[in-house]
């Protein structure tokens, strides 16, 4: 590729963005999230702004952006759990939209697992100033760690991916679910936002598609797909 094409995808990518940036801020506008509840999750930030990152870091970690709302809630109405009884994780959770949204359900505790400490203070701190109404569960987990490295618990049954990194990581973070699900066996759910990272997990045991396509109240690119798995102990019918 010569130079001029190079600048060319650079222009390309740029536009995309500006378009995509634009799009979502007009959602944000109708939703008022961050206005309503006295926080600050709207604003997308760039995996080249994260100062621990280094060359494949940035290779295979994506820009936090937030999943809106609305979408949000109808995604994690339609994973099949009783709440009460599962921890909810989300990779790659930046400032925290997700979890606050998560908060409106009474799960066990909520999990953020993010690569940048600066968006960990933020989510930390969006958390500390967060009011709603509709609040059933207020005990999270801010945990600044390579997604890949992170233990997963043995409570955790809804994961949420929103385009967090790359296919070959999000590999490795499936992989590490699996095995939490042999060491102690469970129901669990998956919720992919977004299409990027569907070729990871389509086909792949013991995951299978549960229901229909999620379509997005707000924009077809936030579509999702649940994929569950129930893994029983040795001799379990």
């Amino acid at each position: 590729m010569n130079g001029e094409d190079q600048r060319q995808d650079i222009r390309d990518y740029l536009k995309v963005k500006e378009d995509f940036d634009s799009k979502m801020a007009e959602i944000d506008r109708t939703e008022r999230f961050d206005a309503s509840h006295g926080v600050d999750t709207s604003t997308p930030f760039e995996s080249w702004e994260i100062e621990e990152i280094d060359e494949a870091g940035l290779l295979n970690n994506y820009r936090y952006s937030p999943s809106p709302a609305a979408t949000l809630r109808k995604v994690i109405s339609a994973t099949p759990v009783t709440y009460e009884d599962v921890a909810f994780v989300d990779f790659g959770s930046g400032k925290g939209r997700v979890l606050l949204v998560a908060s409106e359900f009474p799960f066990k505790r909520i999990i953020g697992v993010e690569y940048s400490e600066h968006l960990c203070s933020i989510a930390e701190r969006n958390i500390g100033q967060y009011s709603s109404a509709s609040q059933k569960c207020d005990v999270f987990e801010i945990r600044h760690e390579d997604a890949t490295k992170f233990e997963i618990p043995d409570d955790a049954g809804v994961f949420y991916f929103y385009e967090p990194f790359s296919p070959p990581l999000a590999m490795k973070v499936l992989e590490n679910i699996e095995r939490s699900l042999a060491r102690a066996p469970r129901a669990a759910v998956i919720c992919m936002v977004g299409r990027a990272l569907l070729a990871v997990i389509e086909g792949r045991e013991p995951w299978v598609p549960h229901g229909p396509v999620v379509t997005s109240p707000d924009e077809e690119y936030f579509d999702a797909r649940l994929f569950t798995a129930r893994v029983s102990a040795p001799g379990d019918s």
